[in-house]
């Protein structure tokens, strides 16, 4: 994985676009309704303030906003809308058991 595509995953997680799955630590578009559109409108200001005001990141994306926010965009689109794993047929019922267990400690 490039600087870039960690830089946009980081910045998906931290407003919550994309998030992680607990158990199987696969991300997956979160899409919940309102909030998707206010956490998208948060990670594209994110993405825009990184690479004004930073210089690691205005570096890595040559001060131009744009590349973040289209790799961001990109990276939001590619990511399923569930954890891969926890939607497969292959997933048993002694690990749903496990995962029920585990959302319940939560």
């Amino acid at each position: 994985m490039s600087k870039k595509q960690e830089i946009a995953i980081g910045i998906a997680l931290q407003t919550q676009v994309l998030k992680a799955c607990p158990l199987h630590n696969q991300l997956y578009f979160d899409d919940d309704g309102f909030a998707e559109d206010e956490n998208m409108a948060r990670a594209f200001a994110v993405a825009i303030e990184l690479v004004r005001q930073h210089a690691p990141y205005a570096q890595e994306f040559h001060h131009n906003a744009h590349e973040l926010t289209d790799l961001l965009s990109y990276t939001i689109s590619a990511a399923p809308t569930s954890c891969p794993e926890c939607s497969s047929p292959r997933y048993s019922a002694d690990q749903e058991g496990r995962r029920s267990r585990a959302l319940a400690a939560v």
